[in-house]
């Protein structure tokens, strides 16, 4: 391979690591930041809520665990509530969603936009505030 070859595929590769690096280093702060300043409101009729654990554990075991509530719509879909959701308290807050009732949503704009994405990497949309309709 010539050196011209060799030095144009290590500036592919260093630019290819650069971009997955940032995209998962970055991406979730400036997707959290777009979403706190680009709310919007849903409309959706809960047809379950369940209290659970999110991870962000990878393989080798970094990251850690964090209580939540994973509340599905048939119109709107999945999403899952972590603020001010405890270990202590999640049951409680999972139980307080009546099965058949709409509540007002409220998410960020940017996890609705790239919610296809999201579920790609066993994720959803986060639900910042929501309101019995």
């Amino acid at each position: 391979m010539s050196k011209p070859m060799a030095w144009v595929l290590f500036v592919l590769w260093a630019a290819v690591i650069v971009f997955v690096s940032s995209f998962f280093l970055a991406g979730p702060t400036v997707l959290r930041s777009y979403d706190d300043a680009h709310r919007v409101q849903l409309a959706c009729m809960v047809s379950s809520a369940e209290a659970s654990t999110g991870s962000s554990r990878s393989t080798k075991g970094v990251g850690a665990s964090r209580p939540q509530v994973v509340i599905e719509s048939r119109e709107c879909g999945k999403f899952v509530l972590r603020e001010g959701v405890t270990k202590d308290n999640s049951g409680d807050i999972a139980s307080s969603f009546e099965s058949g009732t709409t509540y007002e949503h409220e998410v960020g704009d940017g996890s609705l936009t790239m919610r296809s994405l999201l579920r790609v990497f066993g994720a959803s949309p986060e639900l910042l505030g929501y309101r019995a309709a």
